[in-house]
């Protein structure tokens, strides 16, 4: 390919040079930067300036020559309206101007560096005005019909890398915004995952609170007997002792001595020790299994995930709750042979409290509450029956803060938090059923864990 003249190849080199400068320019800064530069190096502008267009604004970001007379600096770096000067001339109409006397254009805007002439060229992008290329002469009439065509194919060329570079800005800035929202977003639910167990906790105590009058009320009982019996068994050992100090004093045992240990009195009495021995051991057992239980139940610290059985579960509550059911309602407890679960097993030991407690309360006198479990080849199955709910307080019934009890009776948050511990932590359901004829039945249901460890346990 021949060249027509020198001057074209001139001009071509100095497209070359512009577009290679644009090619090394990493980001938007980079790439305006570097075009007001090798504008002003190549064209030996005085001055050249580049505005990015934001709304009805243009923004000066780069120069070179008067406005920049640092690496990277903008002396007075201003905003220009679009019904402003020149350059909001230009940028409006998209056309470009070559003003050969500044002094005689109205429009003109007085800065640090007053050009005598001004060349001012529209970066198009799809038809739209996206920046502005101002250069300004100290020479009257200094810019020619070619130095404007010439800017002209530098603005062209500029037009889609600018874009580019904007997009990629954005993205980044985008990119950039999205990890810090993730951040927060992590703390965040760190935050709501440690108040949620806060929220368990407290729910758990205000049961507790609920329970401890009932669970005094079982401990006493057999701790009074229990000291009645220890008291009586007291009197017994010394009588004993008694008896046996007369046998050992005599060297050959006297026919009387004989006869009052073998007497039916001293024999009953014997009996009776060894019934009181057991009667009292079983009442101290009881009190054992209502105290761990209830530590069980409130206990914070357990997270460790392991094999449990459910039907513990339910006669870990049913034990608590024997002074809420004493006297009230009877509890009828069909517990089928089940696989063991996997998870922590204080979070299904407050599911299965909270429900059963509740359809005590709702019970009225003489009624049956019943608790049947079972299980299939893939999910555990624990049903709670007692009493009706009323149909217009179904569709509330685990909305969180929403309760049928009286002021200070019950937060709501009871069932809420059931329902997430099955729902989010156990993958599992909890339905619940109502009817006049047939009551109401809370079903929990429980995903089996995949593992040849979960083991039959029966019932």
């Amino acid at each position: 390919m021949q060249f027509a003249s020198e001057e074209a190849m001139s001009d071509l080199d100095k497209i070359d040079n512009f577009a290679s400068a644009m090619i090394k320019a990493a980001t938007i800064d980079d790439l305006l930067w570097s075009i007001a530069k090798t504008i002003g190096e190549t064209l030996a502008f005085d001055d050249c300036v580049i505005y990015l267009k934001k709304g009805n604004t243009l923004q000066q970001k780069a120069a070179f020559g008067v406005k920049n007379p640092e690496c990277r600096q903008l002396l007075n770096e201003i905003e220009i309206n679009l019904s402003e000067g020149i350059v909001g001339y230009v940028a409006q109409t998209g056309i470009a101007e070559i003003i050969p006397n500044t002094q005689n254009d109205k429009r003109y805007i007085w800065d640090e560096f007053s050009g005598q002439s001004e060349l001012t060229v529209p970066v198009l992008y799809e038809g739209e005005t996206i920046a502005i290329i101002d250069t300004e002469s100290a020479t009257l009439d200094y810019y020619t019909e070619e130095d404007m065509r010439l800017l002209q194919v530098i603005a062209k060329i500029a037009s889609p890398r600018i874009v580019s570079a904007i997009t990629c800005s954005q993205l980044h800035q985008a990119k950039k915004q999205l990890k810090e929202s993730n951040m927060q977003l992590e703390f965040t639910i760190s935050q709501l995952k440690q108040n949620q167990e806060t929220l368990v906790h407290s729910e758990k105590m205000a049961s507790v609170g609920l329970l401890a009058a009932g669970i005094a009320h079982e401990i006493n009982n057999p701790l009074g007997f229990s000291l009645s019996n220890m008291s009586v068994m007291a009197d017994y050992v010394r009588e004993i002792k008694n008896v046996n100090n007369r046998s050992m004093s005599c060297k050959v045992m006297e026919e009387n001595s004989k006869s009052h240990i073998s007497s039916n009195e001293y024999q009953m009495m014997l009996e009776d020790m060894r019934c009181i021995v057991l009667e009292t051991t079983d009442g101290l057992i009881r009190i054992k299994n209502i105290v761990a239980d209830l530590c069980g139940y409130v206990r914070t610290e357990e997270k460790q995930h392991d094999y449990f059985d459910v039907n513990e579960a339910v006669r870990a509550s049913a034990n608590l709750l024997r002074g809420e059911i004493k006297g009230h309602c009877q509890l009828d407890l069909q517990l089928e042979a089940m696989p063991l679960l996997y998870g922590v097993s204080g979070k299904i030991n407050q599911v299965i409290m909270n429900v059963l407690h509740n359809a005590i309360q709702a019970s009225p006198d003489e009624s049956i509450v019943k608790i049947k479990s079972y299980s299939n080849n893939s999910e555990v199955v624990i049903e709670i029956s007692g009493s009706g709910i009323a149909a217009e307080n179904l569709k509330d019934i685990f909305t969180p803060f929403y309760t049928t009890k009286s002021v200070g009776q019950g937060t709501g948050l009871g069932l809420f938090i059931c329902y997430k511990i099955i729902k989010e932590e156990y993958n599992g359901d909890i339905r619940v059923v109502s009817s006049n004829e047939n009551g109401t039945t809370f079903s929990i249901t429980i995903p089996l864990p995949h593992s040849e460890q979960a083991t039959l346990k029966v019932g």
